[in-house]
């Protein structure tokens, strides 16, 4: 009986209890915080830079030894000569990017403009006295088109870039002399006697840098580019005597660093997140 009784007070309880509780306002269901995916880098930009600009110029003089019989080995070593010159320099970029989770690709264009120039003139020749020779090396402006390919972390975009460089480069080979050579014709050498060839020269630009994305489209970058444009080819000889000629060889190499602001169009460009 005392059994029956205590099982019917529980079985009372229960009840009340789901009564009870049914009638308690129902509490918004959990969510779990969203995970940051980070940056996203897709789409078009554009953008400006500004850095500094290390050219170097290697030069290789070929005499002709018959007309340099004695100072040939001197002009011949000329050629361990590099000329360095720096300059600062500027212009704008831009490309598109693909991103697919953490793996960037994309393409860049930019131009940038420098005035790196650089002189060397040689002691006076021994053959030929009072003269001296000179060379110069300028860089006026780059193009590149280059592929990038990078890992995104966060807000961060690490990459490596290589392709296509075009820019405008001027050698200058003089020979300078304060005799006259007897005529005819008489030639006064007062004046710097050589030649100069200008080229828009193609070659290669390699490098890499890192990118953070801020906000609202924008983001800041560092970058290293090595540029070398090859070489060319050019002859000098003192006015009137064409077979003292000396055979020039320039080529042109540029270590570019520069920083960078840019800004994406359209697209989502705030950080991208996602729920569980």
């Amino acid at each position: 009986m005392r059994t029956t009784l205590v099982a019917a007070s529980a079985l009372a309880v229960a009840l009340v209890g789901q009564a009870a509780a049914a009638d308690l306002p129902v509490g918004p269901a959990y969510r779990a915080p969203p995970v940051l995916i980070g940056y996203n880098w897709n789409g078009v930009y554009a953008g400006a830079n500004v850095g500094w600009s290390r050219a170097q110029s290697n030069v290789s003089w070929a005499p002709n030894l018959t007309a340099f019989p004695v100072d040939g080995t001197a002009i011949a070593a000329a050629s361990a000569n590099r000329l360095t010159s720096n300059s600062v320099t500027g212009g704008a970029q831009a490309g598109y990017n693909w991103q697919a989770g953490n793996f960037l690709a994309g393409l860049e264009g930019d131009i940038s403009f420098m005035g790196n120039n650089a002189t060397f003139v040689t002691s006076p020749l021994v053959g030929i006295a009072g003269t001296s020779l000179s060379e110069s090396a300028q860089m006026n402006w780059l193009v590149t088109v280059r592929p990038r390919i990078g890992y995104v972390w966060d807000n961060w975009l690490f990459y490596a870039t290589g392709g296509w460089a075009f820019g405008k480069v001027t050698f200058t080979d003089a020979v300078v002399s304060n005799l006259t050579i007897p005529g005819p014709p008489v030639v006064n050498l007062l004046d710097p006697i050589g030649t100069t060839f200008q080229r828009d020269k193609s070659g290669y630009a390699a490098g890499a840098g890192f990118e953070y994305g801020i906000a609202g489209g924008w983001s800041a970058k560092l970058e290293y580019l090595y540029v070398n444009l090859g070489s060319v080819n050019g002859f000098m000889g003192p006015g009137a005597a064409p077979s003292r000629l000396i055979t020039a060889n320039h080529d042109m190499v540029d270590h570019i660093v520069r920083v960078g602001i840019n800004y994406r169009f359209g697209g989502d460009r705030e950080v991208v997140v996602k729920y569980p």
